[in-house]
């Protein structure tokens, strides 16, 4: 791998060229791609925030202009965290998407048995792929990221249709292999609907494997993350051995988790993420905080943004199951996704 620095329109990117099987990528970190994603996920919390139009458009130029000052150095996604708590300060509205979270949850809690039936036919070892490759699909539910456009009135048919594809990135051999020798398995989950496929695999390797499984949520709201409170008020099932919260704020990184995430993670003989957010948190723990010591980890995600897709070296829209610690190969250098 070799890393390239390029200066350009008064910030610096920098281009990582990294070889896979299928030859070379090269990505510029950050891209330009990120500024109108920002601010496209940035406007749409100000417009459920709020109906007084002009608090909407003083608030989204502030926004705007925020991140445009800060882009060249910005840290993702940490600014992200930053815009929503600056959107809530203003606004006075902590969940600006509790509807789409609670219909999200009541179509998936509503789609549960018609993901679970067709699993009964299965080896053991095809009803997990299986599970993964749902869990996967349901990662489609998510309000923030800008390229990304979700319909709840056809999420279901996009959910099987996803759920139908080949993985880009293939590790689940190797995960496999961990699942059956772990004891105890952290989950990180990701939106609402989702959670609800999360949760039940979660419930599976508990009572089919005899697995200790840790389920993680947010504390507070963000985005459409689940937080411990909607996971309460849509009445999911209990069907991990704990569900905990990770932290307040988008993904994983470790200035920002729970002291009870830390505890779980010392004992855990295998963490497993969902979605983009904690995608980049993983890198960005794996390359800012080398001293500490990880379990084997995995990333489990549908790429919704070219960035994301880029860095992966896949194509976008593509399901991934990769394992991210140790590195299977390891001639491959982690970069953090969006450093300047």
């Amino acid at each position: 791998m070799q890393i390239y620095g390029e200066k350009e329109d008064n910030a610096f990117w920098i281009f990582v060229v990294s070889f896979k099987k299928s030859g070379f990528f090269l990505t510029p970190m950050p891209s330009r791609k990120c500024f109108p994603c920002l601010q496209k996920i940035a406007f749409r919390a100000v417009e459920l925030s709020t109906t007084d139009i002009a608090l909407r458009e003083r608030l989204q130029q502030q926004l705007k202009q925020k991140i445009k000052a800060h882009f060249p150095e910005l840290l993702l996604p940490d600014f992200s965290t930053e815009l929503f708590a600056d959107i809530a300060a203003a606004t006075g509205v902590r969940d600006p998407f509790l509807e789409i979270k609670a219909q999200s949850n009541r179509i998936f809690l509503e789609l549960l048995p018609r993901i679970i039936a067709p699993l009964t036919s299965l080896s053991p070892d095809e009803r997990l792929k299986k599970l993964f490759l749902f869990s996967i699909a349901a990662n489609l539910v998510d309000f923030s990221t800008g390229e990304h456009e979700v319909d709840l009135s056809s999420i279901v048919q996009q959910f099987f249709s996803v759920a139908g594809e080949e993985l880009a990135i293939d590790d689940f051999s190797e995960l496999l292999s961990l699942l059956h020798r772990s004891e105890q398995i952290i989950i990180l989950s990701d939106n609402c609907g989702e959670v609800v496929i999360d949760n039940y695999l979660a419930g599976y390797l508990t009572s089919e494997l005899d697995k200790e499984t840790f389920l993680g949520l947010k504390g507070a709201p963000i985005a459409n993350d689940c937080t411990i409170a909607d996971f309460k008020r849509d009445n999911l099932p209990y069907l991990a051995t704990e569900v905990f919260a990770v932290s307040d704020a988008f993904g994983y990184n470790w200035h920002e988790v729970s002291d009870r995430f830390k505890e779980l993670l010392s004992e855990a003989d295998l963490l497993l993420v969902k979605g983009q957010s904690n995608y980049e948190t993983t890198v960005n723990n794996l390359v800012r905080h080398p001293e500490l010591s990880f379990p084997p980890i995995f990333c489990i995600l549908r790429t919704k943004c070219e960035v994301i897709s880029n860095h992966l070296g896949v194509s976008l829209g593509s399901n991934v199951i990769k394992q991210m610690f140790p590195l299977l190969d390891k001639e491959t250098v982690l970069t953090e996704i969006a450093k300047s």
